[in-house]
């Protein structure tokens, strides 16, 4: 059984209060570690996971991820392309200023042209990595319940919505 966490140990990151070391790659943690402990390297393990589920494609980054993704939603929805320069900015939670620097980038890797919707090429990548994503994300929720999964997406979607609500203030 996990003890609580004391400080930081220059070998091996923690020790327990029991006197139980955590070893890297094996954490031993107590049930009542603060919520940023949990959210904070899982967002840090997923973006790593996702830049190399990426690099087997064009698609550069994580930001061009989420452009690609927001332009070809956008496209469905027949938006101009000021409706997706803004769209690609509020999916980055950046300015404006931002999102056009994503989208000229993408314009000189020919994944955007240059009304900035997606190219043949854009659409390959952004299916090549939408297939790859969905394997990666299939291999991390293995042995987790559909139950288990849906509460998940339930409680990291309030998240989600508390944390915007806090950055419009």
């Amino acid at each position: 059984m996990a003890g609580v966490l004391r400080a930081p140990d220059e070998a091996s990151g923690f020790e327990c209060a029991d006197g139980v070391r955590d070893v890297p790659g094996v954490h031993l943690m107590s049930a009542e570690r603060a919520l940023p402990t949990v959210i904070g390297p899982t967002e840090n393990a997923l973006r790593a996971l996702l830049a190399k589920t990426l690099s087997t494609t064009a698609i550069a980054d994580y930001e061009a991820w989420v452009t690609l993704n927001i332009v070809s939603r956008a496209a469905g929805d027949g938006a101009d392309a000021g409706s997706r320069r803004s769209a690609v900015a509020d999916g980055l939670r950046q300015p404006v200023t931002a999102g056009n620097d994503v989208i000229a980038r993408l314009r000189t890797t020919k994944l955007l042209d240059e009304d900035g919707t997606l190219t043949d090429r854009g659409a390959a990548e952004l299916a090549a990595a939408r297939v790859a994503v969905r394997d990666v994300t299939s291999a991390l929720v293995a042995g987790i319940s559909d139950v288990d999964q849906e509460t998940t997406r339930q409680v990291l979607d309030r998240i989600r919505h508390n944390a915007e609500n806090h950055l419009r203030g």
